[in-house]
């Protein structure tokens, strides 16, 4: 059918083009000197004296783009650009573009800057293939027939697997082109044929690189066990690719928590207020408790071993909960930051918010005021981190700042040129 895109990706051309950035100049004399580049033309032999002296220094072949049409035309300076940013070929002359010296050069420095060659150069087998030593993507600038050649999508497909988006229709169908692809990046399998999505070796391949791409496969593969725990294995979040049926399946979901707990986010709902289904989950991952049905939020078991697993679970406490000192000072042990989640009581606690403070400082902005002006708690929290003064009720400190920002001069201004946008 129609080709398919990787997801995140737009037009091609787009997708694969570096961005023409603005330079900042930082030195005067410098800066004057590229913004002769742009007043009248000295004659060329004068021009690209002051142009490579102020690539020289410049060391950024980017510069081109403020040459003279003269000098954009010239392949020397066009030369000297490109061995600096294979990009700079976006600013040469047609002439220069279609010359297979000037091309090499900068393809070899960056393979993305085969999209400014001329057509036949993008025909061309080794300049092609010269591109693709540095960028697998950039095969989508090559002609359609380099596109139906083997030897030359192998190479884009060592470099990067995604490549496979740009290969023809018929490779896009060869089972051995499209599983070389997905043992590069997971994600390739989506430009695959439909025959080759329903082909379970290369699935298989492809979801052990990345989960995700369980999206593509076809749906009896999608409702293959084996298939789908190679998945969750690698991404506990995949399991929301798998077949309804196996949502359901008490089974199918413990043995997928056990991989990765937050596959619990994709079971039914009777599975995440199993209590044995849970337990699991957030014994593997404390943050699987947030998708636990309230009932479970507020199992003492279940809570435990989710703090224990991973503090900052204490987010998804049942609110009752959040006030149980032996519960949360484990967690605070761990995490002091995870202070802001629990109770106000415990965050009015004093024991609660010196042992928060041991572990990390920067906790004391979670205590009541009446802590925060608390001398010992202070104290304990600025030897853990010196900045947690700020967060003192009390801190001489922060005015003293305020004062010396306010009382500081302006930085001085340095020399701009507006067009060259330096600064």
């Amino acid at each position: 059918g129609a080709r398919r895109r990787l997801p995140g990706t737009g037009r091609r051309e787009e997708a694969m083009a570096a961005p023409k950035r603005p330079f900042k100049i930082t030195d005067p004399k410098l800066a004057r000197a590229a913004a002769k580049l742009m007043g009248p033309s000295q004659g060329l032999h004068e021009d690209r004296k002051i142009y490579l002296e102020v690539l020289k220094k410049i060391g950024d072949g980017m510069v081109f783009q403020f040459a003279t049409e003269q000098l954009r035309d010239d392949q020397e300076a066009a030369l000297e650009s490109t061995k600096r940013s294979g990009m700079a070929l976006s600013f040469a002359s047609p002439r220069i573009c279609a010359d297979p010296k000037v091309v090499l050069c900068a393809v070899r420095r960056d393979g993305r800057a085969l999209e400014f060659a001329c057509p036949a150069l993008r025909a061309d087998r080794a300049v092609v293939l010269e591109a693709l030593q540095t960028h697998g993507g950039a095969l989508v600038f090559a002609s359609q027939e380099l596109r139906d050649d083997e030897g030359v999508v192998r190479e884009a497909l060592q470099r990067d697997g995604r490549a496979l988006q740009f290969a023809s229709r018929r490779l896009r169908n060869s089972r051995e082109i499209v599983l070389e692809a997905v043992r590069q990046s997971g994600s390739a399998v989506v430009c695959a044929s439909r025959r080759l999505r329903a082909d379970r070796d290369v699935i298989s391949e492809a979801v052990q690189r990345d989960g995700r791409a369980l999206a593509s496969a076809s749906q009896e593969l999608r409702a293959d066990p084996s298939i789908v725990l190679q998945a969750v294995r690698q991404d506990g979040l995949s399991f929301q690719f798998a077949a309804p049926e196996l949502c359901a399946s008490r089974e199918m979901v413990l043995s997928a928590v056990a991989e990765d707990g937050m596959a619990l986010r994709n079971a039914r709902v009777d599975l995440r207020k199993d209590r044995e289904v849970v337990l699991s989950a957030v014994q593997r991952d404390g943050l699987a408790l947030q998708f636990a049905t309230q009932g479970m939020k507020g199992d003492e078991q279940i809570v435990r071993e989710a703090l224990r697993s991973h503090p900052r679970a204490l987010k998804f406490v049942a609110p009752e909960l959040k006030a149980r000192r032996d519960l949360v000072l484990p967690a605070l042990r761990r995490d002091g930051s995870a202070l802001s989640l629990a109770s106000k009581e415990l965050r009015d606690d004093r024991r609660a918010v010196m042992t928060a403070v041991e572990q990390d400082g920067l906790a004391l902005q979670f205590a009541t005021k009446q802590l925060r002006a608390d001398r010992d708690v202070v104290a304990r929290a600025v030897s853990e981190n010196p900045l947690a003064q700020m967060y003192a009720a009390e801190n001489p400190a922060r005015s003293s700042l305020v004062t010396k920002v306010q009382t500081s001069k302006p930085a001085r201004r340095t020399w701009s040129h507006p067009l060259l946008m330096c600064r």
